[in-house]
């Protein structure tokens, strides 16, 4: 830590993040992937990151699984909590098995160390952990969502992982007067006032599929024209699973302005479509009272970062119930859109909301 010389001072909706590290070319990357969100007047905590560029770390310890989520194969992290000489509790490991990446999560001065240049987008993901922490500290729900907002009521879009949620919030930000909120996770207060949401500062993160076919093939320059044409030949079902990830900057593809970090939630919709449907691309509202786990897909664990008020983690695998996710969405518009999997059409049924 004594080695990170240089510092950025990143602030974003309630919290002030100051990164140091060793490394400048660190804090160049972080500079430009968060430069949607340089501008709030929320601020309420701050805290610092030490970001240590180092080779992969050597170490022969037996590492705890993380448990997976439904649907997910193989090991992605380890974890073990430590303890100082006199068993005082010190913070957690994670280590990431694929990049070799070791986390130390803590409530004061959290540390990433190894080839940080080379996975940026974890040194991302840690720096928006804290940020998830702080407002489930303060009774937010953690959702699986996407959303925009217009004049800030904001429309989530829900699904599991690969259900094609970011795909079609970004077709959604065809229309200017949408605000792009979120990606992948979403935190939801219910209040006097409706349901309060807050985004994560995380562009989306999308598969080739979402470039290739994107509206006027927008994003498809982000892709080679090698690699495009490699992803032409492929059958659709195969490209829909491919997994390879790549960063949309908002910013630079839809326009300045287009980003923002909180709102209203009024309208959240359930995909649960499917390209092996014969059906139309229909979308209905939902009566959560009748039928509660229309909403399955929304909930979310907090996962292995996750501190509570005392600097306690939590059980891995707890979730909130889905009798706890429709208490706090009382008085959001539900609607399920079910059928084949259908942006164009998709798009077009969600400007229908108002009148469902």
């Amino acid at each position: 830590m004594a080695s990170c010389e240089h510092l950025l001072t990143l602030t974003f909706g309630a919290l002030t993040v100051n990164v140091h590290t060793n490394q400048a070319v660190i804090l160049d990357e972080l500079n430009d992937y968060y430069k949607s969100y340089r501008q709030s007047s929320e601020n309420e905590q701050s805290i610092n990151i030490y970001a240590i560029e180092h080779g992969e770390v050597i170490e022969s310890v037996e590492w705890l699984d993380v448990p997976r989520e439904a649907g997910k194969q193989g090991k992605k992290e380890g974890y073990l909590d430590c303890f100082s000489e006199n068993e005082v509790f010190e913070g957690r490991w994670i280590k990431k098995f694929k990049t070799g990446m070791l986390l130390l999560q803590r409530v004061e001065s959290p540390v990433a160390i190894g080839p940080c240049i080379e996975n940026m987008a974890q040194i991302i993901n840690f720096i928006n952990n804290q940020f998830l922490n702080l407002h489930l500290r303060a009774g937010y729900l953690l959702g699986h969502a996407s959303a925009f907002s217009v004049n800030g009521n904001l429309t989530a879009i829900a699904a599991g992982s690969g259900g094609g949620k970011s795909t079609l919030m970004l077709r959604c930000l065809e229309k200017e007067t949408r605000e792009f909120i979120t990606n992948d996770r979403i935190l939801i207060q219910h209040s006097a006032d409706g349901v309060k949401a807050v985004g994560v500062a995380k562009l989306p993160r999308v598969n080739p599929g979402t470039l290739l076919h994107s509206h006027g093939h927008r994003l498809r320059h982000i892709l080679t024209k090698e690699r495009q044409q490699q992803l032409l030949d492929m059958l659709p079902a195969d490209l829909w699973v491919l997994e390879e990830k790549y960063d949309v900057q908002i910013e630079d593809e839809y326009g300045p302005n287009r980003v923002g970090l909180t709102g209203k939630l009024v309208n959240l919709i359930m995909l649960d479509w499917s390209f092996s449907s014969g059906k139309p691309t229909q979308i209905e509202r939902v009566d959560l009272s009748l039928e509660p786990k229309v909403i399955e897909g929304l909930r979310k664990r907090p996962g292995p970062f996750y501190q509570d008020n005392s600097g306690s983690f939590v059980d891995l695998i707890a979730c909130e119930s889905v009798e706890v996710y429709c208490a706090e969405l009382d008085s959001v518009r539900v609607f399920r859109l079910t059928g084949c999997i259908d942006f164009d059409k998709a798009y077009e049924l969600i400007d229908t909301l108002d009148a469902l």
